[in-house]
């Protein structure tokens, strides 16, 4: 960067000696102005004495919004545009798109948002009598935060009590402080455009909306839902021909599939800074629902087709933020990106997260107040009820190809000792395959600590699959074949599981990208693969 400022003071200095000469010359009309760009500043709330309300709101609107174009492959910036506008560029390069205002246009053919809507309520009515006393109370807080100006905690802490409240206490949902991980590209300083290596990220949102998970002490009550199961979902995400993540801190299962997020600023923080955080978050679990929503495979794997032909049609998620007493609300989804969006340009994603305003507003009134907490309201029905039993039906496909795939890994092992265990010098060991104490790709991340704690719940759950479906083994069943072909394999594991030859096709099709004459001659070896010896697996041994 210091580089580019250099060089960009130089050629400053030529062009301004330039208009010099041609003013001197009265030929500045020969000067094309290319394009102008206004730089909003950000509202130092201690400075808005003597502002009306609709004056501070259209500044922090105009803040809020970003730069005024999106990043190319060519980008001309200065470096003061770059300091300023650096940040969003960056998240254009991630894919991450934020639109002000909000249009259908925005939303792909094959996309279904569901949206909150003030329409057809009555703030009056005798029936929104309730919010409405949550709403003076939550002015009251917000009032009393600005007179005594008060720090970012206050302002958060007003917001989960008297905003999210009635989200918190719901039992079907969980709502925390909570972390999340993924991995991400630098940032070039310059070009904005994403560089290097891939970096293991952790961040922790000022408040994460996902789905309430159940152990079995749970079930006694009657929202528990098994495909919700906490250790079902662990085990998901263990599999190495799984890896479906549910929880978006990497290795737990507690708070499943999140569908908003919240991100807060007191005065001395940055309004901008919140949407890029919450638009970051947002993209993660978008991400989440897009492998959710695709049939059961190791996640990671590009080319898995979708459940059904809408199962990414529901897969949005909501952003909330707020700067003292200004809030936004944003509704997500996830798409490929276009050829207008450099789509194949190096730098760039190849997916896109377009983040759209649906509502924002200084919450000064209590009719600001009741506006608030009357969509809030909306989305917590929609993700205790439409948006959880999507996520629930997406699930049963990957249950049960979960329990394949750990079958799949007691048949081999019954294969080839028919025992799950060994004697040696009088002692007797439990054994499980070297080949099944392994972890998903996205465990490559993590410390060999934590790898090690998560081996030990792979070992659990092998050993839960072992005393289930011992019984149920059968030639059918989990499986007819086993792929044993690049990552499903090699020769001497269990392989990955394949009930019918149909979906032998459509494996190596989608998932090893073969095409129909390779496929016809694998056919012709079916026979031979269903008779592959896997010898000489190695056996782990505990006590």
């Amino acid at each position: 960067m210091d580089e580019f400022r250099a060089s960009f003071k130089v050629e400053r200095e030529r062009s301004l000696r330039i208009a010099k000469e041609l003013k001197a010359e009265k030929r500045l009309g020969e000067m094309e102005l290319q394009f102008c760009v206004t730089m909003w500043r950000s509202v130092d709330m201690m400075r808005t004495d003597g502002w009306t309300e609709d004056e501070i709101e259209e500044a922090l609107e105009k803040y809020y919004m970003g730069p005024q174009h999106y990043l190319t492959p060519n980008n001309v910036a200065t470096p003061r545009m770059i300091e300023r506008f650096g940040a969003d560029w960056g998240l254009n390069a991630r894919g991450i798109y934020y639109r002000h205002f909000y249009s259908p246009g925005w939303v792909s053919s094959d996309q279904e948002l569901w949206l909150p809507s003030l329409g057809g309520i009555d703030w009056n009515h005798f029936s929104e009598s309730s919010r409405r006393s949550r709403a003076e109370t939550f002015l009251k807080h917000v009032l009393n935060n600005e007179r005594w100006r008060k720090s970012e905690y206050a302002w958060e802490a007003d917001a989960w009590t008297d905003v999210f409240g009635q989200m918190r206490n719901d039992p079907v949902l969980a709502v925390d402080k909570h972390e999340y991980n993924t991995v991400k590209l630098k940032r070039d300083p310059v070009s904005c455009l994403l560089v290097g290596e891939p970096k293991f990220i952790k961040r922790i949102p000022d408040a994460t909306f996902g789905l309430a998970t159940f152990k079995t002490k749970d079930y006694q009550n009657v929202l528990a839902e098994w495909d919700l199961d906490h250790d079902r979902l662990e085990a998901l995400l263990l599999h190495r021909h799984c890896g479906l993540i549910s929880d978006p801190r990497w290795g737990y299962a507690d708070l499943a599939f999140p569908f908003a997020v919240y991100e807060a600023k007191g005065w001395g923080g940055d309004a901008r800074e919140a949407r890029r955080q919450g638009c970051s978050a947002g993209a993660v679990y978008l991400d989440m629902l897009d492998s959710l929503a695709r049939q059961p495979g190791k996640i990671g794997e590009k080319n898995r087709v979708y459940q059904s032909a809408k199962s990414h049609s529901n897969n949005q998620v909501f952003v909330f933020t707020s700067f003292g007493a200004h809030w936004h609300i944003l509704v997500s989804y996830k798409r490929p990106r276009h050829e207008r969006e450099y789509a194949g340009y190096e730098g760039f994603s190849e997916s896109v997260y377009v983040f759209q305003r649906i509502w924002s507003g200084r919450v000064a009134t209590i009719r600001k107040a009741w506006e608030l907490l009357s969509l809030v309201d909306q989305i917590h029905l929609w993700g205790a009820t439409d948006f959880r039993n999507s996520i629930i039906q997406y699930l049963k496909q990957w249950h049960e190809f979960g329990r394949r795939s750990y079958a799949n890994d007691v048949d081999f092992l019954v294969s080839k000792l028919k025992t799950d265990r060994v004697t040696r010098d009088g002692k007797e060991y439990l054994c499980i395959p070297t080949a099944c104490l392994q972890l998903p790709d996205w465990a490559n991340c993590l410390s060999e600590e934590i790898r090690g704690k998560l081996l030990e719940k792979v070992w659990f759950h092998f050993r839960e699959a072992y005393q289930r479906d011992l019984s149920a083994l059968s030639v059918q069943w989990p499986s007819v074949f086993r792929c044993l072909f690049e990552d499903c394999g090699p020769l001497g594991t269990p392989g990955y599981p394949i009930p019918s030859k149909e979906e032998l096709v459509a494996h190596y099709r989608e998932i090893h990208g073969k095409d129909d004459e390779t496929i016809a001659d694998l056919e012709r070896f079916w026979g031979e693969a269903e008779a592959i010896d896997n010898n000489n697996n190695p056996l782990q041994m505990s006590v």
